[in-house]
């Protein structure tokens, strides 16, 4: 019992570190030319915690992990359920196929320099299953771009708050903030 206390005190611990350093890229408070470093077990703590906050029903066990300039995530999905937290419905077809929990995992590929980066998404899998093309194209348009319409998938965007590059490594992720301007002599 103060094994399983002690394991969620450091659990919950951690919730305030990643959006504590957001919060201060957003604010402008990390100094030009310094780094701030997001380990997967924070980033993970962190998405479990945002997704509970984004997604009331339809989303469980969100996880991300991070490799050399990729990343994966996994988690339990019912479609069904996420659109109606959306006050969405599905037609009745789209209901049929999608109805119950599915583990989808999905891979991408992460390239970021110059305030800039792109996100390719390489592989994305319903419960084992490749989901490629118009299939994937339908996925994204009914259920992250209602979520996220600014987001972009397959092209380039600026990352803004004067970070420089974000660079994924096993089991972490780099932001590098722009460099001070150069003093003219």
């Amino acid at each position: 019992m103060l094994l399983a206390t002690l394991l969620m005190t450091a659990w919950a611990a951690d919730i305030p570190t990643a959006q504590q350093k957001i919060d201060l890229i957003q604010e402008g408070k990390i100094p030009r030319g310094s780094q701030v470093t997001f380990p997967e077990r924070e980033l993970n703590v962190y998405v479990q915690a945002k997704s509970k906050e984004l997604f009331a029903a339809g989303v469980r066990e969100p996880r991300i992990e991070v490799l050399e300039g990729r990343a994966v995530g996994t988690a339990l999905i019912n479609f069904v359920e996420l659109r109606h937290a959306q006050a969405q419905d599905l037609n009745w077809i789209l209901r049929k196929l999608l109805e119950g929990e599915r583990t989808v995992k999905a891979e991408a590929k992460i390239v970021s320099a110059n305030g800039k980066a792109r996100v390719d998404l390489e592989r994305v899998e319903i419960n084992g299953s490749g989901i490629q093309g118009r299939a994937l194209d339908l996925l994204l348009r009914a259920f992250v771009l209602p979520l996220y319409p600014n987001a972009k998938v397959g092209e380039e965007f600026e990352l803004g708050y004067e970070m420089e590059s974000l660079r994924l490594h096993r089991g972490m992720v780099r932001v590098s903030m722009k460099p001070a301007p150069r003093r003219a002599k």
